[in-house]
């Protein structure tokens, strides 16, 4: 038996039988005017309960939009045929009028989770398919035009191309998910193996390099709706398997001419093609270079992925209206290189994100409906949070790179002063849009902006790691950030932190980023500061606090007063260090100093005791 927050998390809310039929009225009424396509309509009842009879009142029951569109989909794979048309308007309407049928009752009975028993059965081919090592192909190069341009790529590979081939050959409610990197799709018996074939190929013939799998089960609608859990395991154990043997070309090359992205035509046509040269691709030395590029530093030879990442990344648009939806603002800023969006000392920051504990949610998932609900869910969710993180903090000065957003994964770039503050709103915002059943982690790398993004994101997702790793030895119902400030070009032995206090809850980082702009607008100087960090790591603990409580006693209480909330102490008992609960660590006390100094200049606010 799942528990009932589980439940909570892949349904909508329940709402009561009244509010529903004011609903109902008002999308029938829509689609009686015809002021609007009924399938965009539907878009906006995602997140509203479908009721066939008042006696399901108040009970968990797929989204308005999720049942309908299953109900026209099992009617197209009950009495459709590929090729042939199919009237979706049809069926759109019949699934709102109150006459029960047999495929209604089968919705019913899968919302509840009763053996589905369609008289009409059939069998249908399920296909699953997966973008994977996305951050292999974003991060061959340090160029944001071209990282920005291979997120663009996979974006519109997943998405559009999916939809347009399903739209064209089927119908696009054949589509149960699509987002991600991920797709699901439900298919007539004997199409399955041609999907996973021409998708494959397809991905492929645009991206060159991107790593690609599908792999497809057979089973009736009865099989698989009965045991959908233990069908899309085999599925998965599949597509894992397909993963392992797959081989790719070393120097994949077609004569693609262009690709459509929304209005925008990224023309590969008009790239000077060179022969008989030997040349290593410059941007991302691994491949042939084909091509003559030219690029603000000059005229560059390279390979045919990498012409596309280049030419497709000069579309920058994509995130920014996304960005607009979400909040109703624009972006002040469009950004061409990392350097713009440096802050004033110079650095910028990756942060790395995702969800805690989603393999579990994903295990409980037993139908058809949860998929699709919680996989779009998480998805406009992380998008939610990451965008009103950004407009909260930065306001109408907000300028970033969003590298990967998608599903609960997050991988932007922002100034480094203000990234504390955004992932913190990101990983709270996440934790309470999920009622605290699930949460976020996140990994932060703060540099100048001339260090490789590349390097910038393996030390985010060294972060992320421990961060997550805290999330799960406290059993925390929030989420946790680790952070690492890259302070000089020297090697950097991840295996030793710098910072005492992360990783750490988001309660904590918030209390920590509220008492440093605290202490930017108080008598606290930032030379004492360093002071206090020198001894700490000179002295030991015993000594340490007999010079605290000589420089406190010769300086200002404040430091004791703002430092000692970090720890949740009082001021007259916090003597500069605080006991290591941690029974493994290898120190008896915690400096708080060593993290104030190296932090100060990632968070913003302060007068002149700042400088």
């Amino acid at each position: 038996m799942r528990s009932q927050d589980m439940i909570r998390l892949l349904n909508p809310n329940p709402i009561s039988f009244s509010q529903f039929e004011k609903v109902k009225k008002g999308i029938i009424e829509k689609i009686e005017r015809g002021d609007q396509d009924i399938v965009p309509l539907l878009e906006d009842y995602w997140d509203v309960p479908y009721y066939f009879t008042k006696e399901q009142e108040n009970s968990f029951m797929p989204s308005i939009r999720d049942a309908a569109r299953l109900y026209v989909l099992i009617n197209y794979l009950l009495y459709g045929q590929p090729g042939s048309s199919f009237d979706r308007k049809r069926y759109y309407e019949q699934f709102f009028t109150d006459e029960m049928d047999e495929v209604k009752q089968c919705i019913c009975d899968i919302a509840f989770q009763k053996p589905v028993m369609l008289k009409s059965d059939v069998e249908v081919d399920v296909v699953l398919g997966s973008i994977y090592k996305i951050k292999r192909y974003f991060l061959e190069n340090n160029r944001i035009k071209d990282i920005r341009g291979a997120s663009a790529i996979i974006k519109y590979m997943n998405e559009d191309v999916t939809m347009e081939f399903l739209s064209r050959n089927y119908i696009e409610e054949c589509a149960v998910y699509c987002g991600g990197g991920n797709v699901l799709v439900l298919v007539p018996k004997g199409h399955g193996e041609v999907i996973c074939k021409q998708l494959e190929s397809r991905y492929a013939e645009i991206s060159l390099t991107a790593k690609t799998a599908f792999e497809y089960i057979s089973c009736t609608l009865n099989e698989l709706f009965r045991n959908y859990n233990r069908k899309m395991n085999q599925l998965n154990h599949l597509l894992e398997e397909r993963k392992k043997i797959k081989v790719y070309p070393i120097n994949p090359d077609n004569e693609l001419k262009f690709i459509q992205i929304g209005d925008k035509k990224i023309d590969f046509s008009r790239v000077e093609r060179i022969e008989g040269q030997r040349e290593v691709c410059k941007l991302c030395a691994v491949r042939d270079a084909k091509y003559k590029l030219f690029t603000p530093e000059g005229e560059v030879f390279v390979c045919p992925s990498c012409m596309r990442k280049s030419l497709t990344g000069n579309y920058k648009a994509i995130f920014y209206e996304e960005y607009q939806q979400f909040t109703g603002a624009y972006p002040n800023m469009e950004v061409s290189s990392i350097s713009d969006l440096q802050d004033k000392n110079g650095r910028v920051a990756v942060i790395y994100a995702d969800g805690n504990n989603m393999g579990n949610v994903v295990m409980n998932i037993q139908s058809p409906f949860e998929h699709m609900y919680f996989s779009r869910k998480v998805d406009y969710i992380t998008k939610k949070c990451v965008y009103d993180a950004i407009r909260s903090i930065m306001g109408d000065d907000a300028r970033f790179e969003a590298i990967a957003l998608g599903g609960d994964d997050v991988f932007i770039i922002v100034p480094g002063d203000v990234s504390l503050e955004i992932a913190n709103e990101i990983v709270k915002g996440f934790d309470e849009s999920f009622d605290h059943i699930i949460t976020m982690s996140a990994g932060i790398c703060i540099a100048k902006h001339t260090t490789p993004i590349q390097n910038m994101f393996k030390v985010a997702q060294h972060k992320l790691k421990s961060a997550k790793n805290l999330a799960r030895n406290i059993g925390a119902n929030q989420g946790t950030v680790d952070i690492e400030v890259i302070q000089s070009n020297i090697n950097i032995d991840l295996s030793k932190p710098t910072l005492n206090l992360f990783p750490a809850d988001s309660t904590q980082l918030s209390k920590f980023i509220n008492i440093i702009k605290r202490m930017k607008n108080s008598k606290v100087k930032r030379s004492q500061l360093y002071k206090l960090r020198h001894a700490s790591r000179t002295l030991n603990p015993y000594e340490f606090q007999l010079f605290y409580a000589y420089q406190i006693t010769r300086l200002s209480q404040q430091y004791s007063s703002l430092v000692a909330e970090l720890f949740d102490v009082r001021p007259e008992k916090f003597s500069g260090l605080i006991e290591n609960t941690d029974r493994e660590a290898d120190k008896p006390f915690k400096s708080p100093w060593e993290d104030i100094v190296v932090l100060w200049d990632c968070i913003r606010g302060g007068g002149s005791s700042a400088s």
